[in-house]
């Protein structure tokens, strides 16, 4: 029980590095043209309909690379930006409330969790797990066209050719899906443990295990009691892996990791415009399938 104690207390000095570091609002682009302006509200979402709109709208986003949707706060900047926007995509079910505090009422706000069934969220978030985006099924059959029909309400004139791109990238979302589900496939090791839920969607979709995280919901700090109880699951699973995320910094799984014997791995939910290899929806999508090859096909 020493052992998890030291574990809980190198996790929450990793917890305050993290937060000491604060998290910056992306800066807007230029907002001068006459293209209807959209704001997604994280950079996977602002990229679909980045390719949806084409040059017929201009996209923000307003969540900066590394940054927490549980710590984001919205800068003047980006108030003006909402307060400009012609639509705002939101995720909803709790992770980006603040994306309503801009004070426009007028504006056009699409949740795309809105009429999904969510899977169920750890007792600190009580609106479901939204993170389906990570669900290249999910994207196609339900976010996708949501997008669409919001970009085409602002964008009339280029209906048409939102149309066209939305099935063009519909059919790229299922070859996605079908390039994962062949890398993964010959993973003998398919559980992992994880910095808090985000993976739920994607492991559900692609006969994956996430088998416990360390943090149920951003902010939250893992109680020696629950440390011990993921440390003997991992344990008895025979899993060593831990995968860190970027907005949550690496201090906590590498604990775990050290407490396993195992090694950490980094996988990232919401990736960014200048993140090498992590600058579009698929880019970010195939990062995380190469990690988690990387990660559960190493030797034990």
């Amino acid at each position: 029980m020493n052992s998890v104690l030291q574990l809980a207390g190198r996790i929450t000095i990793g917890l305050l590095l993290v937060s000491a570091l604060g998290c910056g609002g992306s800066r807007p682009s230029d907002t001068t043209n006459d293209l209807p302006r959209v704001v997604a509200s994280i950079f996977p979402i602002a990229d679909l309909a980045s390719v949806l709109g084409g040059d017929d709208v201009q996209v923000d986003v307003l969540l900066a690379p590394g940054a927490s949707p549980a710590t984001f706060e919205l800068t003047p900047g980006q108030l003006r930006l909402l307060r400009a926007a012609d639509v705002y995509l939101s995720i909803g079910a709790g992770l980006d409330t603040w994306v309503g505090a801009s004070g426009r009422e007028e504006a056009e706000v699409v949740v795309l969790t809105e009429g999904l069934e969510l899977i169920a969220a750890g007792d600190h978030e009580h609106d479901g797990n939204p993170h389906v985006w990570l669900d290249p099924v999910l994207v196609r059959d339900h976010l996708l066209p949501r997008i669409t029909l919001a970009l085409q309400a602002v964008a009339p004139a280029a209906r048409e050719r939102i149309e066209r791109r939305r099935a063009s990238l519909a059919d790229s979302l299922s070859i996605l899906e079908a390039e994962i589900t062949r890398a993964l496939e010959p993973l003998h090791n398919r559980a992992f443990l994880a910095s808090h839920p985000a993976w739920t969607y994607f492991a559900h979709r692609f006969d994956l295990t996430e088998l416990g995280t360390v943090h149920e919901s951003p902010g939250s700090e893992p109680s020696p009691r629950a440390l011990a109880s993921l440390i003997d699951k991992a344990r008895a699973a025979g899993v060593t892996v831990v995968f860190a995320e970027p907005q949550f910094g690496e201090a906590a799984a590498y604990a775990l990791a050290d407490e396993l014997g195992g090694s950490v791995f980094v996988l990232d939910p919401l990736g960014g415009r200048h993140i090498p290899g992590r600058d579009s929806y698929f880019a970010l999508m195939r990062y995380n399938t190469a990690q988690l090859v990387a990660g559960l096909g190493s030797p034990e």
